[in-house]
């Protein structure tokens, strides 16, 4: 598969080391194998910046509208409207000056780049990670309506397409589903033979209302309550604009006592040594994830994982046998869901132990390098 000569830009809404970014990095690197040159825009600096130069692109800060929940306000709405006639003027004006072939829009929340690039003429593939099937019927609708300017999709899991298909049923029959592939670490240290307290739990990720923490953090008060010793580790950050949760959070340890069985960590660049040093992952989510690389990340460290029975995170845990499935939201039965496992533990890391082959079969990044540049070579070809 060959792009040799191709100028592609790719737009991405952040400059993180997160789970969305760290699949912008997979692409990138497919593309540039095929030779392509890339172009990497992002709207603000950040770590990811060095590892695009690494990958032999150009990364690019051009200052644009990125969607997030509090421009929903009425304060937001005027945050919108500056944002977006910004966006425009600094989008148009780089693309007119780097005249791209394709332009490759790694997400939905950056809605003006699909437009302009669309009416400057570019082939546009939008890479579709969101699924916010929790919102209101007429939002989830306009979120998805610049999608209407693709040239081809991406979608990473059937429910991302699904619930796509309620807004735009023939945008969605056109979308390809591309699993994640998620990069694990070269060795594990195996799970500990026999637990002994307290035993070791870890949230890793975005630190948001949305993903659950403070449930992960009731859940060890209910485990105590109930006679278990337990310690949690959280490990990442806030959005820019999200602190006050995070404050929240320090609130809430303080008020339960925890403050000796949670620790807020902050973020990790490689989260695989703190895996080494936890028995159980929790992915507590309230809302809506359209896939759950998390999920993938507890499987390559091969370590069993409480997981919300949410459809994305469901889809990611399918076929996994020490992924335990919970109801959202409910600290009862998270706390119930880890004491299971913890008196059960020779299964449990049993099965975890297997599970990360599959894994690295299932979700290997050469193979979603390779789906998503036969994407672009086929649909250029056609």
């Amino acid at each position: 598969m060959d792009l040799t000569g191709q100028k592609i830009v790719i737009a991405h809404p952040s400059a993180d080391l997160y789970g969305s970014d760290r699949m912008m990095l997979e692409t990138l690197e497919g593309l540039s194998t095929s030779g392509a040159d890339v172009v990497v825009v992002v709207p603000n600096d950040g770590p990811l910046l060095a590892r695009v130069s690494a990958r032999h692109a150009v990364p690019v800060i051009v200052p644009s509208l990125v969607l997030r929940k509090s421009l929903l306000s009425a304060r937001g709405v005027l945050s919108l409207v500056a944002g977006s006639a910004q966006s425009i003027v600094r989008i148009s004006v780089f693309l007119a000056r780097n005249r791209p072939d394709i332009v490759y829009v790694s997400t939905l929340s950056i809605p003006w780049w699909p437009i302009i690039a669309r009416l400057a003429g570019c082939r546009v593939l939008v890479h579709i990670h969101e699924a916010e099937g929790h919102v209101r019927p007429i939002i989830r609708h306009l979120l998805a309506l610049p999608l209407l300017f693709s040239s081809e999709l991406i979608a990473n899991s059937r429910y991302t397409v699904k619930v796509l298909g309620q807004s735009l049923p023939r945008t969605a029959a056109r979308a390809q589903v591309v699993y994640n592939g998620v990069a694990g670490p070269a060795s594990v240290r195996r799970p500990r033979e026999e637990l002994s307290d307290p035993v070791r739990l870890i949230y890793f990720g975005r630190i948001s209302h949305r993903k659950g923490v403070d449930v992960a953090i009731d859940a060890v008060a209910e485990l105590r309550r109930r006679g278990r010793v337990a310690r949690l580790d959280v490990v990442g950050a806030v959005f820019g604009g999200n602190e006050d949760y995070a404050r929240e959070l320090e609130d809430r340890i303080q008020r339960t006592g925890l403050q000796d069985s949670v620790r807020m960590v902050g973020f990790r660049e490689d989260v695989w040594a703190s895996l080494d040093d936890a028995d159980i992952v929790l992915i507590p989510a309230r809302l809506d994830e359209s896939f759950g690389n998390t999920v993938v990340e507890a499987m390559l460290a091969a370590r069993p994982a409480v997981v919300s029975a949410m459809p994305g995170l469901l889809e990611a845990g399918d076929g996994f046998g020490s992924v335990h499935f919970v109801e959202p939201d409910d600290v009862g039965r998270l706390a119930s869901a880890i004491e299971a496992i913890v008196d059960d533990w020779a299964r449990w890391s049993g099965l975890a132990v297997q599970d990360r082959l599959r894994a690295q079969e299932h979700h290997a990044p050469g193979k979603y390098r390779d789906e998503v540049v036969a994407s672009i070579v086929e649909s250029g070809d056609s």
